[in-house]
């Protein structure tokens, strides 16, 4: 029967908590961030929502339902997803719902990898259009712990632009635990705390 060889929907559980919430390469939260995420995945494409919390005087946090496609191939793998994005306890509702897009890919020969991924909102809340594109390099040290940085570059319509960097060093548990210290950092300092060097530490629990 062709309906056996119909995958069957695997639902999955993953949980990030770091001491610093970050996204596009600055700083989100002032303390600790919690991002839970919840999905189905049907073969190469998953569904789901997740939350997690900012540090904003526009909202409290910000949740998402997305798709995504993955197909991995020899020596790497393609992503992409779209989301649609909510802010949680907003204060104003016009600016509180955006769509965005993300693309990325990664290629790896023996120890060596390197990563390139993009992320497009035509509308990004209350900042009109926004683009942020990074690239970097990894390095596999042993089967459990990978170096790795990037280059990133944010341009947006209403809103400070910026090149951001970061370098850090991760650890996997059992394929389910990732442990991870990181540097960020971004050309922009002078505009706030969230634009300024800090070091993140998180867990990534997988399930």
């Amino acid at each position: 029967m062709h309906l056996l060889a119909f995958p069957m929907p695997d639902p999955g559980f993953e949980l990030l908590i770091a001491s610093h919430g970050t996204s596009q390469g600055v700083r989100q939260t002032d303390g600790i961030q919690v991002f839970p995420r919840a999905f189905v995945r049907i073969g190469d494409v998953q569904i789901g929502g997740q939350w997690r919390n900012v540090s904003s005087p526009s909202a409290h946090g910000v949740a998402a339902l997305f798709m995504k496609y993955r197909h991995i191939f020899r020596g790497g793998q393609i992503d992409a997803g779209m989301f649609y994005r909510i802010r949680t306890n907003a204060k104003e509702y016009r600016n509180s719902r955006a769509w965005e897009f993300s693309v990325s890919g990664r290629h790896s020969l023996g120890p060596l990898g390197l990563q390139v991924k993009a992320d497009y909102s035509p509308k990004d809340f209350d900042q009109g259009k926004s683009v942020y594109v990074e690239i970097g390099p990894s390095f596999e040290i042993d089967k459990v712990t990978n170096l790795s940085g990037g280059v990133g570059r944010r341009e947006r319509d209403r809103g400070p632009e910026y090149t951001s960097f970061n370098v850090g060093i991760s650890r996997t548990h059992q394929q389910k635990l990732i442990l991870d210290a990181r540097y960020y950092q971004t050309n922009q300092g002078n505009l706030g705390p969230q634009y300024r060097g800090r070091l993140v530490f998180s867990i990534r629990l997988t399930l």
